[in-house]
C-alpha cells in the first residue's frame, strides 16, 4: 500500500497480520520502520516489497518503534540481511538479552536481535529523496518507546507505534481514537498521557500507527481526542 510518494505500507490488516511495518523508499536503499511479528509477517512483508518494485534495494536502517514482540520480532532476520537497527533503552536491552513478559504475553521462546545503535531523543536522520526522520521518545506504552516524524516532501508523517488506534464510527463520516495496550508491566500512564500531549503538537498530517488503519488528515487533532481520553483513564 503507497502512502505517500516513499512510504508504503508492508504489512497490517490490508495484509492480514496483526501488526503495522513500513518502508521508506530512499533511493539507492530503504528504511524500514519495525520489524514484523514472525516468518508470515516476514513473507509478506517480501511480497509487498516485490508488488511494488522495492525488492532489489537493501534495507539499511530500521527504526524500533518499541520492543514488543509484534514490532520486533523480526529483528534477527533484519540483522541477517545487513540492516542497522535502531531502538532505545531499555527495550534495546530486552531486545538483545531476553524478554520473558513476551515469552508470556505470546506463548512462544523470544527471538533475540542484536540492536546496533541507541535512540536519542530528537535525533534528525537525512536520507535520499529528501527524506528526514526525526526521533521522538515516547514513553508509556513502554518505557523504552519511541515515534518517528517522517518529512516526505508535502507530507510529514507520524508513525507512532502503539500509543492509539483509529477505526470508524458508523454511520457517520467520522472516525473515533482507540488507545493501545495498557497492561505492560512497564506501562506508565502519567508518561503515556504526557506523550499524547507533546504529540498533539506535532503537526503532521499523516498518521502511521501500529496496528489497524493509516489516516489522513488533522494528526494534532486525533492525539489530543487520544490524550483527552487517556486523561480519564
Amino acid at each position: 500500500m503507497k502512502i505517500t510518494e516513499h512510504i508504503y505500507k508492508t504489512s497490517g490488516v490490508e495484509y492480514g497480520t496483526n501488526s503495522n511495518t513500513y518502508l521508506i523508499d530512499c533511493g539507492s536503499h530503504l528504511v524500514c520502520l519495525d520489524a514484523g511479528f514472525d516468518e508470515v509477517q516476514w513473507t509478506r512483508m517480501q511480497n509487498c516489497m516485490a508488488r511494488w518494485g522495492l525488492a532489489g534495494k537493501p534495507v539499511t536502517h530500521v527504526f524500533i518503534t518499541h520492543g514488543h514482540f509484534d514490532h520486533a520480532g523480526n529483528i534477527a532476520r533484519m540483522n541477517a540481511c545487513g540492516a542497522a537497527v535502531y531502538a532505545a533503552e531499555p527495550d534495546a536491552g530486552k531486545i538483545e538479552n531476553g524478554h520473558p513478559e513476551m515469552e508470556q504475553l505470546f506463548g512462544r521462546p523470544w527471538v533475540k536481535g542484536r540492536v546496533d545503535f541507541r535512540l536519542a531523543d530528537g535525533q534528525v536522520f537525512h536520507f535520499e529523496n529528501g527524506i528526514t526522520v526525526t526521533a521522538v521518545a515516547s514513553p508509556g506504552h513502554s518505557e523504552g518507546s519511541f515515534a518517528f516524524v517522517i518529512e516526505d516532501g508535502p507530507d510529514r508523517a507520524l508513525c507512532t507505534g502503539d500509543m492509539f488506534f483509529v477505526r470508524p464510527l458508523p454511520p457517520e463520516d467520522k472516525v473515533e481514537v482507540e488507545l493501545a495496550f495498557m497492561g505492560g508491566w512497564d506501562f506508565s500512564l502519567e508518561s503515556f498521557q504526557a506523550t499524547l500531549k507533546h504529540m498533539s503538537g506535532l503537526h503532521c498530517n499523516v498518521l502511521l500507527s501500529g496496528h489497524y488503519y493509516v489516516y489522513y488528515g488533522d494528526v494534532d487533532a486525533l492525539c489530543k481526542m487520544a490524550y483527552e481520553l487517556a486523561m480519564k483513564v
